[in-house]
């Protein structure tokens, strides 16, 4: 926080996300939606973070043996995932590889969500956080600070060889700005990397081959649902290294982290779910009238949805809509949080506190980066670049 006083303090540095020398494919996803400024964060701090995460990490993964005898598929269907999905999961454990999502509040670090898994936005953010340590007008500022390239993470979490990034069911035309953002990323780090869809593998001997060439690794962008029906071939390929496993999807389940509440955790374990994740309940176990009366303290959450879709604020709603809500939601797989209340970021010349989520990068490396989203605090209660206009995107440096 002294390093963001320093910052706001200093009226020369004001104009730096102004004067990116941002890469071109960036420039296309990111340019016309910054922040007004960059975020600081100590070193220390970013590490200790990471290991919280790293072991509530630990905790979704032992769910299954500690409340289902070991099965996966009862985990997944107490989860509500479909049988065709869970059938194409393994029950091996899936590699420390994610996205957890957080707000700074006067307490420490909150956990919103954790995206586990290799099917992440904003890795390419960290190609922003270069173009700042780099820019001339922070020369002399950020002269002793560091950034983390989440892409650069990942490809040290994958081995060596031919790499495709994988899509499925048109995606990859959807969101192809992002892709080609994430290939310039990779390139300027010294890897090529081929882009396709599930849909266009095929199988021989082992390998997974997109278009007639040879895979030694796909990184997964598909989910399960959109694998379903599609995954002969990909699930054959056992030769192919496949980063992430469609099994780590589950553990980005909303309702996984609500299982936590009936696991039989030891003080220390409960000591760290109480520290990092708000009060946590799939909503079909809490009392309807509970949910009613403290609508201004909650949110209902769509268990398997992303980008901010499916999140339902109770606080902007009145009482006649939160009922609706719960009505339309009784038998669909959600969550019910706790309001989390963050600090609000200050901004160059801008009254408004700003509201953030920190995207909290990790791998078995550690910490691997960040994606910071934030916008007007005024905006709505759901800070996703692709849901909501009015957010933007930073670079974070370590102090």
């Amino acid at each position: 926080m002294d390093l963001t006083r320093a910052f706001l303090a200093d009226k020369s540095l004001h104009g730096v996300m102004a004067d990116l020398d941002l890469p071109p494919a960036l420039d296309a996803v990111y340019g016309h939606r910054l922040a007004p400024r960059p975020f600081f964060l100590d070193r220390a701090e970013a590490d200790r973070v990471t290991e919280d995460v790293r072991r509530f990490h630990d905790l979704l993964l032992s769910l299954p043996r500690r409340l289902f005898g070991g099965s996966l598929t009862r985990c997944a269907d107490a989860l509500g995932v479909p049988p065709e999905q869970a059938a194409l999961m393994s029950a091996d454990p899936p590699p420390f590889h994610g996205r957890a999502d957080l707000y700074r509040t006067t307490d420490g670090f909150k956990l919103l969500e954790f995206n586990s898994g290799s099917q992440l936005g904003g890795t390419d953010l960290g190609d922003i956080a270069r173009a700042i340590k780099e820019s001339p007008t922070m020369r002399d500022f950020a002269r002793d600070l560091d950034y983390v390239h989440p892409v650069e993470k990942l490809l040290r979490a994958i081995k060596p060889g031919t790499t495709a990034f994988l899509e499925a069911g048109g995606m990859l035309a959807k969101y192809a700005k992002g892709f080609a953002s994430l290939q310039e990323s990779c390139r300027r780090l010294g890897r090529e990397i081929l882009l396709g869809e599930l849909e266009d593998l095929t199988e021989r001997n082992g390998y997974l081959y997109l278009n007639g060439t040879k895979l030694d690794v796909v990184v997964r962008y598909f989910n399960p649902e959109q694998a379903v029906g599609k995954a002969e071939a990909f699930l054959k390929g056992t030769k192919t290294e496949v980063f992430t496993p469609l099994s780590s999807y589950l553990y980005g389940y909303k309702s996984t982290l609500a299982l936590l509440s009936t696991a039989d955790l030891d003080r220390d374990e409960q000591a760290l779910v109480d520290r990092l994740l708000p009060w946590t309940r799939k909503l079909e176990d809490v009392d309807r009238d509970h949910v009613r009366a403290n609508r201004e303290n909650l949110l209902l959450k769509a268990s398997g949805e992303f980008a901010g879709t499916g999140v339902h604020a109770g606080w902007l709603h009145d009482d006649r809509e939160w009922n609706a809500l719960l009505d339309e939601c009784a038998h669909k797989p959600h969550v019910v949080q706790e309001r989390v209340r963050p600090v609000l970021d200050p901004m160059p010349d801008d009254d408004r506190g700003w509201l953030t989520t920190w995207g909290w990068f990790v791998t078995e490396e550690g910490f691997a980066g960040m994606s910071i989203r934030t916008m007007p605090h005024e905006a709505g209660a759901v800070v996703s670049y692709g849901g909501n206009p009015d957010t933007r995107v930073s670079g974070l440096l370590l102090g």
